[in-house]
């Protein structure tokens, strides 16, 4: 079954969507430790309501709270009359059931409502409202690294359980082994995990399994990249490539990886789900059919303005129709393999940007003499290994990096379309 993964801001949303369930006139909000305080302190943010734990609360005490809180209608705990007790999700109910029982044991004299966020069920015996439900499997970016499927997990290190090194650390040499000896924690795991995959290289292995033991991670095997050098692996562009091939053959269920264009690759690579804590979300390896139209759309709109404020007025494209002159240009891309149909794929792209008021610039690693004859926005062209035979590997990766870049500058895009490879996937594929 797919896992489900809800991330902080799908907690947000489902809080926010849920508000109409409850009851008026609630005056306070008790979160059930730990995760309900997460959630009971958003929902008293939203709703400007004061909140506190079960055990501040039973105690007589409510965490303070500035000016704009609704505090007219009581001076303490004890002139409280509705109170919410929330968790942030549901399984079994035995921790409401502990709560309901101390709160009977201390002889409140308040109205109690009790709800969670995410439960199985619409209807749990107990709780009065579920904001949503969410089968099992699931998994929550505030408890991802509590849960046990990392038992059955493959973790990457840098980015998830310590901190990038910077570029000044990452020399592979005296300053990339002080930060191994002395990288800050990350996401700090309290469960046993099966593999840690990461594109450190092999001869790093002492100083990595150091940090591990200082550190108190519990794993089962570390598997590391064996290359000589850094320049090497950078050469090779095999990161995701490395990590997805353990993943493919091994028994893990789940990769999690800290960069989200590796997730993609990992994914698409191994077939299985990887989660990505750049963007906290869960990247799914495509079907057949969603691979021909696989479409990946983050990028970041700064990056894209500082091209366009750094290019030359002069070095841009001028569009000579007005109409389409005013649009916002999108870059189609389809680098790499061509499947059969994919031109139609193409075609059908770049009419939703036309209805979207977007004019569409095609990228092609080939020729194709049909789509670029019968289109109706311009078509650019990245040349791959085969094209420029006389070019090295790394004259190769500097010419086509600065070709593209130039590309997506000239057109001052604001947007982009990846059908097919992306660019780094398809440049790593041109350079094995």
């Amino acid at each position: 079954m797919r896992m489900q993964y809800r991330s902080i801001s799908d907690l947000h949303i489902a809080i926010v969507n849920g508000l109409h369930m409850l009851p008026r006139e609630i005056d306070l909000v008790v979160g059930i430790p730990r995760s309900g305080l997460l959630a009971a302190n958003m929902l008293g943010l939203v709703a400007n309501l004061p909140m506190t734990d079960l055990d501040s609360f039973i105690e007589g005490r409510v965490y303070s709270f500035g000016a704009t809180k609704n505090t007219a209608s009581f001076r303490s705990a004890l002139d409280i009359r509705k109170v919410l007790v929330l968790d942030d999700s549901i399984n079994t109910g035995g921790a409401m059931r502990e709560a309901k029982a101390k709160l009977m044991a201390c002889e409140i004299r308040a109205e109690f409502v009790f709800a969670a966020v995410y439960g199985l069920r619409d209807s749990v015996e107990g709780v009065d409202f579920i904001f949503e439900v969410v089968e099992q499997p699931r998994l929550f970016q505030w408890n991802f690294m509590h849960h046990g499927l990392l038992s059955k997990a493959c973790v990457d290190i840098d980015g998830v359980l310590c901190l990038d090194p910077t570029d000044t650390e990452n020399d592979d040499g005296p300053a990339y082994e002080a930060f191994l000896r002395n990288a800050r924690a990350l996401h700090k795991p309290t469960r046993f995990i099966a593999y840690l995959v990461t594109s450190r290289l092999e001869k790093y292995r002492s100083l990595t399994e150091t940090w591990l033991r200082t550190n108190a991670i519990d794993y089962g095997k570390l598997i590391m990249l064996d290359l000589p050098s850094a320049a090497e692996r950078r050469r090779r562009g095999t990161h995701a490539r490395f990590k997805a091939a353990f993943y493919r053959q091994c028994d893990a269920e789940i990769f999690v990886e800290s960069s989200l264009r590796q997730a993609n690759e990992i994914a698409r690579i191994s077939n299985k789900p990887v989660l990505c804590t750049e963007t906290h979300q869960m990247v799914l390896p495509t079907t057949p059919l969603r691979s021909l139209f696989n479409m990946r759309m983050p990028f970041d709109a700064f990056a894209f303005l500082r091209r366009e404020q750094t290019m030359p007025e002069e070095l841009r494209y001028a569009i000579a129709d007005a109409h389409n002159r005013a649009k916002s240009r999108t870059l189609v891309t389809w680098l790499g393999p061509r499947p059969e149909g994919f031109a139609e794929a193409i075609a059908s792209i770049s009419k939703i940007c036309t209805a979207k008021n977007e004019y569409p610039i095609i990228v092609l690693s080939d020729f194709h003499q049909e789509l670029m004859s019968r289109a109706e926005t311009p078509v650019e062209f990245i040349p791959q290994v085969r094209h420029l035979p006389s070019l090295s590997s790394g004259q190769y990766q500097d010419y086509v990096r600065r070709r593209y870049d130039l590309m997506l500058r000239k057109w001052a895009i604001s947007r982009e379309v990846t059908l097919g490879l992306s660019f780094e996937e398809f440049l790593a594929e041109q350079l094995s």
